[in-house]
């Protein structure tokens, strides 16, 4: 009876998702949204802690600055008034080019600070490329 109901399940979510093109570009942005926002906070948290130069910790500070905005932005667009919305999308599309930026400009500096464990470095650079999906993939 779970192999049905889960069946049953998944073939609902598929066509939830296949009858409306534009509807699995928002569910996918939604369910990589912690993904790609978490390794953002833990790596600037991390680098702000353990990094003794000021360029690392201007990365990191100005990154999670940036990624507040973002989500400040994306949640303004999402919820606030519709007539707003093609204008809202376009700022979060921006500013999301600019967090890609900063995380760039984070994981340049984590690179070249001996002091940062190399298990942050490859969290930087994995989310560093994780920002870019957003914005290559669902042409935010």
């Amino acid at each position: 009876m779970t192999r049905i109901t889960t069946l049953a399940c998944v073939v609902v979510c598929i066509c939830t998702l296949h009858f409306c093109a534009y509807a699995w570009k928002k569910e996918a942005h939604f369910i990589s949204l912690p993904l790609i926002e978490g390794s953002g906070i833990y790596t600037s948290i991390r680098l702000l802690q353990d990094s003794h130069s000021s360029n690392t910790k201007a990365a990191a500070g100005v990154n999670i600055s940036l990624l507040a905005t973002e989500a400040g932005i994306g949640c303004f667009s999402i919820f606030g008034p519709q007539e707003n919305y093609p204008l809202l999308r376009r700022i979060h599309r921006i500013t999301g080019f600019i967090v890609t930026a900063g995380a760039l400009w984070m994981s340049i500096s984590a690179g070249s600070d001996s002091h940062i464990q190399n298990q942050d470095k490859n969290i930087s650079y994995g989310y560093t490329a994780l920002t870019c999906v957003p914005l290559v993939v669902f042409s935010f």
